[in-house]
């Protein structure tokens, strides 16, 4: 996406142009019909279907787990609606939280512009972030119109009892519309918050026109009551903005990571990282010429490593493997900097060839250090999840699992972050700690003893 179009993405978005929703309640955007995966559907225990909800990210608060996704409930009335749920620590459904134990949001249609042609449009959840008052930090998208694909970043705040915080946006909630009044031609959906010191927060994501030729970070800054922070500005972007250019075809703000007072964004082709200031202005000083890549594959999540350095983690694919063409997961290493670090590999690059049971990796949802350096990784290895345990130089460390990996049966549905409504065993995993339903395969072997664990023992999301 070149500059001269991306100046006209928000040239009627000021903070006073924030949309709120007024309803009842690499980046790899997924199904194009913005509904969940289609094999996401439950199989109920006494014969009563449920309805589909998908999860895709999650979180620990008030003790137990706060997943965010989205849910057919209401499908026939509203569409597909952004869904939070609550467990308690036992892994039952947290009813004290929303309306036993849930909350269903839905934005009823575009924040501007016509409906096209569909009365309700929908609405998903991709990140979470728990405040340390316990309040919630809920983004992803609100869908703005069905003929073009076109999606609004969506950010939803809740108090920790699930009721929507109206000290955010006067509503609890926020929709950012791109493009002119009555466009429903741009796609953003939100992938990662940062939340700020005094109640800001970032969230970032990625923005590209309907026909989904190129993808480009973004990332907004708010304050806490949840209005655009006009503090933060960038050349050629909208106030409270920060949209990057065409650096690779597909860039997406998978993990942020605060360096001091600045932001680095990581995510999409080619292992992209950007570091942009507290001003708004993107730091020409980091990586070559302000830009960190590492050639070929697509990174999927980010953090920072314990030497103050960042690690991506992704996959490449078609790598000639024994003559056969795989997917890989690869690791890139930089410096604070940007910098290829190449104390962990050649070009800071570590790829998985080896032994055979790493292979064919299409997709990362998970990444974590542990405490002792370990790098824990969640991927989808032909729709089965497999958790990764790494040495801190990137060696898969094989006293975890069977020769580095655990692995859980088929899913027949695609990962990522992942209480999933499936056929098969449920499985989620946050940091170190692995939570399982509907299986008993958990082993306490696999995880430092000092890490909680749970059994989710309830059907459904």
């Amino acid at each position: 996406m070149n500059r001269s179009v991306r100046k006209g993405l928000w040239a009627v978005l000021t903070a006073g142009t924030l949309i709120m929703g007024v309803g009842a309640c690499g980046g790899d955007d997924g199904p194009s019909d913005g509904n969940p995966s289609p094999d996401g559907g439950t199989t109920p225990d006494a014969g009563t279907k449920l309805p589909a909800e998908e999860g895709r990210a999650l979180a620990v608060s008030n003790g137990g787990l706060v997943v965010v996704g989205s849910t057919e409930a209401n499908l026939a009335t509203t569409g597909v609606d952004l869904l939070v749920r609550r467990y308690t620590a036992s892994g039952e459904v947290d009813t004290s939280f929303g309306t036993q134990g849930s909350v269903v949001l839905d934005f009823e249609g575009p924040a501007q512009g016509p409906i096209s042609g569909q009365r309700e449009q929908d609405d998903r959840a991709d990140t979470v972030a728990v405040l340390a008052d316990g309040s919630i930090l809920v983004a992803g998208f609100a869908r703005g119109g069905s003929a073009s694909d076109s999606r609004d970043f969506a950010v939803v705040k809740l108090r920790p009892d699930g009721q929507l915080d109206t000290s955010f946006n006067k509503t609890g909630r926020s929709r950012l519309h791109f493009g002119e009044e009555n466009a429903v031609n741009f796609v953003g959906t939100v992938r990662s918050i940062l939340p700020l010191a005094g109640g800001r927060f970032y969230v970032g994501g990625f923005l590209t026109k309907s026909d989904g030729l190129d993808e480009d970070f973004a990332l907004i800054r708010y304050n806490a009551d949840g209005s655009l922070d006009t503090t933060f500005k960038s050349a050629g972007s909208p106030t409270g903005s920060w949209i990057g250019g065409a650096y690779t075809d597909a860039e997406s703000v998978q993990g942020m990571v605060l360096q001091g007072s600045s932001v680095v964004l990581g995510g999409g082709d080619h292992f992209a990282a950007v570091r942009i200031t507290s001003s708004g202005s993107q730091d020409l000083t980091f990586g070559t010429s302000g830009i960190a890549k590492s050639e070929d594959g697509q990174a999927h999540a980010l953090v920072a490593r314990p030497n103050g350095g960042l690690l991506l983690a992704g996959s490449r694919q078609d790598v000639k493997v024994g003559g056969e063409m795989h997917g890989v997961l690869k690791l890139v290493a930089y410096t604070a900097d940007g910098k290829p670090d190449v104390t962990f590999g050649p070009a800071g690059v570590r790829e998985l060839t080896a032994p055979a049971g790493v292979l064919d990796v299409v997709d990362v949802s998970g990444l974590r250090i542990q405490a002792d350096g370990k790098i824990l990784v969640f991927a989808d290895v032909y729709a089965k999840p497999v958790l990764f345990r790494l040495q801190a130089n990137g060696d898969l460390d094989t006293s975890f699992g069977t020769d580095g990996m655990v692995r859980w049966p088929e899913t027949q549905v695609a990962v990522p972050l992942f209480i999933r409504s499936t056929t098969g065993p449920k499985l989620a995993i946050l940091g170190d700690r692995a939570f399982v339903t509907d299986s008993n395969i958990y082993s306490p072997g696999f995880f430092p003893d000092e890490n909680s664990r749970l059994l989710l023992k309830s059907t459904g999301l």
